[in-house]
């Protein structure tokens, strides 16, 4: 790397005799992900479970730590965990490949399939942490901006990419922030006209819609699918997700992954919560229940208040636009209320709680939206 690409930083002053080191410059310009750390009564910011694991496979985690060798690494195929993961989604286990949550899958993906300043392209607005992995990469990002109601149609995506060239296109779907998202026949047929590009679907959200492409991923030679046991799972704090797709872009995978990349702790955590899952179908469905329940009083709220207007999603979460976003997002904090703000697209991306935390966050919205009229 050429003096001109580089920018320099002291860790001490000059005029001490220190010498200074050299750093890249793609640093000057980047500002780390950083995730609310404020307290809240009602948390409604991180699109997580309300529930929580049920006590029953809590203390069976507790009891099998007892069991773990902590002198010893950790199994570096992660064998139980694709095991039962391919149980869980009918997949062969040699067609996963397991991370510590997606943000590693995605740092994975962009430094094993794009070339030396390859280029990324990506769906805005979603999850900012693409644009972030491939940046970090030094990979040239294109941004595909959607619509009003943050949807675009499958044809003009596979126009976009065919005219850009992308070495990876990268999309959530169902979409966070957005909620909408392509169904199974235009995701397919998306991953097939782009043959030469490879396809990565974020099905992070996809337990709350039935849309899944799961039953194709490890036919077509060009798609990975992802998915994750943070969100439908309630597993957010153990950062598990996984890659499934066709066998060799697994083994190139496996090029690249860290050998000891998933702790022993986090591999026994994950094998108790795959081993027997009814009790998470029952939770994904009052959780979409809850949303259903959020999105329509929300809906009410819209037609009485005419302050926002309501997105329908496919996800745990619901979708408001307004340019008073901020205002409302302001107001909600004072009340000890999380919720998600994006200000550059005039939205309000609002986790479903449970039905008592969604109705003390609609008796405030409410109250918010009585005195902006």
């Amino acid at each position: 790397m050429s003096c001109d690409q580089l920018c320099y930083y002291s860790l001490f002053k000059p005029e001490e005799g220190i010498r200074m080191i050299t750093l890249p410059e793609k640093l000057s310009s980047m500002t780390p992900y950083e995730p609310g750390e404020d307290i809240y009564q009602i948390k409604l910011d991180a699109n997580e479970s309300y529930f929580s694991l049920p006590e029953e496979l809590r203390d069976a985690i507790a009891a099998g730590i007892d069991t773990i060798d902590f002198n010893r690494y950790p199994d570096p195929a992660v064998t139980d965990v694709r095991r039962l993961a391919g149980r869980e989604y009918r997949i062969a286990p040699d067609n996963i490949v397991v991370g510590n949550g997606s943000d590693e899958l995605i740092s994975l993906i962009m430094n094993t399939f794009a070339p030396r300043g390859g280029k990324v392209m990506v769906l805005s607005p979603d999850f900012s942490m693409y644009q972030f992995y491939a940046e970090v990469a030094e990979l040239e990002v294109v941004n595909m901006l959607k619509d009003g109601e943050f949807a675009l149609t499958e044809q003009e995506v596979i126009d976009r990419a065919k005219a850009e060239k992308p070495d990876i296109l990268i999309f959530s779907n169902p979409c966070n922030p957005g909620g909408q998202g392509f169904d199974h026949g235009e995701a397919v047929r998306i991953c097939m006209a782009l043959e030469d590009t490879l396809v990565v679907v974020d099905e992070a959200y996809m337990d709350f819609w039935d849309q899944s492409i799961l039953d194709v991923s490890t036919a077509l030679e060009n798609v990975l699918v992802m998915k994750t046991l943070s969100k439908a799972y309630g597993c957010a704090a153990m950062r598990c997700g996984f890659i499934i797709a066709y066998k060799d872009l697994i083994d190139q995978l496996n090029k690249t992954r860290s050998p000891y990349n998933i702790n022993s702790m986090t591999q026994l955590a994950a094998c108790i919560v795959l081993e027997d899952t009814s009790w998470q179908k029952e939770q994904c469905a009052a959780i979409v229940a809850r949303k259903n329940e959020l999105e329509q009083a929300c809906t009410e709220l819209a037609q009485k208040y005419d302050v926002f207007n309501v997105l329908p999603t496919h996800t745990n979460f619901v979708v408001l636009r307004t340019p008073k976003c901020s205002d409302i997002y302001e107001e909600l904090k004072k009340r000890s209320i999380s919720i998600r703000c994006f200000p550059k697209y005039e939205m309000l991306r609002i986790t479903t709680g449970s039905a008592e935390e969604n109705a003390v966050l609609l008796e405030e919205l409410t109250d918010i939206c009585s005195s902006m009229q």
